[in-house]
């Protein structure tokens, strides 16, 4: 986190700043906004850090996952509540949840990482099973190598 200092209307304010995956929060007294991408503006690059930081300070009321778990987009992390609002944090991007850095009734300050994602694991291409079920050419192929397995047949 880092802070800038603005002057407007005659007055200096300091203005904190935060840096997540999907965007940049500003806070000011009273106040905070966060500031995205303008559409059609590419995503965070794929392996790139994914950190869920506090945009404000507030109180952890909910952690809705735990490390090792798998998220996708805006799958629910936690809840936030600070100045009488509920935020819903929510994943940036696919991925698995690699460490949650606050617990539940924790106070958090503006722009404390709370969860870190790291990025999804490469799919692994399919590879086709042996069949195990006997299907038909299964059964003719178990009669023709096994003596009397076709029900009644064989040496007498």
């Amino acid at each position: 986190m880092s802070f800038v200092h603005v002057e407007h209307e005659g007055r200096r304010l300091r203005l904190a700043v935060v840096r997540t995956a999907r965007g940049v929060w500003v806070g000011w007294p009273g106040g905070a906004r966060f500031f995205g991408p303008e559409r059609g503006e590419a995503a965070a690059a794929p392996g790139a850090p994914a950190e869920v930081r506090a945009p404000m300070t507030g109180r952890v009321v909910k952690v809705a996952v735990e490390p090792g778990r798998a998220v996708v987009t805006d799958d629910l992390l936690l809840i936030l509540h600070a100045m009488k609002m509920e935020y819903r944090l929510t994943a940036p991007r696919d991925g698995v949840v690699e460490r949650i850095f606050c617990a539940e009734g924790e106070m958090v300050d503006l722009g404390a990482t709370l969860v870190a994602i790291a990025p999804a694991p490469a799919a692994v291409p399919a590879v086709a099973a042996p069949a195990t079920a006997a299907g038909p050419a299964t059964a003719a192929a178990t009669r023709a190598a096994v003596p009397g397995a076709e029900g009644g047949g064989g040496a007498a």
